[in-house]
């Protein structure tokens, strides 16, 4: 039995550019390290590396404390797509797709995570990360204004 994706959707009040490089280049910024990290006290930022092949690293101060995935699509400010596995094995990466689509007032932005069938918790993976995406989320439109 296949697992559906779980979709989240947001809108911020900014244009689709800042939206885009809002949630890449300033990842670190907005992402709520303290609860939702796998260095937890340790952690201090994470940066995602904008383009193909770029990664999303958790850093401490002495260095990376673990790889979240690898970038798998980059269209800015449209889109972009990655390998999801934070403290988890790559094999079971789930992936997701965060598309940016401008308004009159801001931009709506749509983060699909699929996958969930590559884990062997699969369905309450899916679980926690609904409630888990609604919480980052959050912090994500907060740091927009």
């Amino acid at each position: 039995m296949s697992i559906a994706p779980l979709v989240k959707q947001v809108v911020v009040m900014t244009t689709q550019e800042r939206a885009f490089e809002l949630f890449t280049k300033h990842l670190g910024a907005w992402w709520p390290l303290k609860t939702h990290s796998i260095g937890a006290d340790k952690a201090t930022t994470v940066e995602l590396e904008g383009a193909v092949g770029g990664r999303i690293v958790e850093y401490g101060e002495d260095g990376p404390l673990g790889y979240w995935g690898t970038v798998s699509d980059w269209d800015p400010p449209n889109s972009l797509s990655f390998t999801w596995h934070p403290g988890s094995d790559p094999k079971e990466a789930g992936s997701i797709t965060v598309s940016f689509t401008p308004l009159d007032d801001g931009t709506a932005v749509e983060l699909v995570h699929s996958g969930w069938d590559r884990r062997p918790d699969g369905a309450e993976a899916r679980e926690n990360y609904n409630t888990g995406w609604d919480y980052v989320l959050d912090f994500y439109v907060s740091h927009s204004r």
